[in-house]
């Protein structure tokens, strides 16, 4: 049996800024690394013996308050990075693109449409769900992977088959549980679900 725990980064600058993320790389605020801290402190009584990041520094910075404050080593996977998926609105103010491009901007809402410039989301699920494979696989030791919105989305949509998930807060956190092939989700904290 091994564990499984998918928490996503903390309060980032674009997240306070009101602009489009994505892959602007933007850095943890002084809030999201205090969240950090305090999801390390959480997460200390669990058995995990490697860490596993995004390279965008939001992540990685999440990545590195839990890896020091437990002593835990942190491998970055390029392909858990977070889906471009606002092409040429990433890092514009949102209500400045509500005027220059607000046929883009109605486009974005689904998250499945992919706007100028802007990554599919048949891309994005087979590139995660290739990186996730292999990180599974890697050891049967618990583990945690600290990704984005769209980590989420792919491993509740597209791992557990969990369609009703909409959206994962700042520092949600999921256990998954491997047993031989299967995977279930155990418990989350901070999940949103359609009604």
């Amino acid at each position: 049996m091994k564990n499984i725990y998918l928490v996503r980064h903390g309060e980032a600058e674009d997240d306070i800024n009101k602009t489009y993320g994505g892959w602007a790389d933007d850095p943890l605020t002084p809030k999201g690394e205090t969240l950090a801290e305090g999801l390390a402190k959480e997460i200390s009584k669990l058995a995990i013996k490697k860490i596993y990041s995004s390279p965008f520094k939001r992540a990685k910075k999440t990545s590195e308050i839990i890896g020091s404050t437990l002593d835990i080593p942190i491998e970055i996977v390029e392909d858990i990075r977070e889906r471009n998926r606002y092409g040429i609105l990433t890092g514009m103010k949102m209500d400045e693109a509500k005027i220059k491009y607000p046929e883009m901007v109605a486009k974005v809402q689904d998250y499945q449409k992919t706007i100028k410039g802007a990554e599919t989301y048949e891309y994005f699920k087979e590139r995660v769900l290739e990186s996730l494979k292999k990180i599974i696989k890697a050891s049967d030791e618990d583990i945690l992977i600290v990704g984005h919105g769209g980590t989420f989305r792919i491993v509740m949509w597209e791992v557990l088959n969990r369609h009703d998930f909409t959206n994962a807060d700042l520092h949600a956190i999921i256990h998954i549980q491997k047993v031989g092939e299967i995977l279930t989700l155990q418990n989350s904290r901070g999940l949103k679900f359609r009604k």
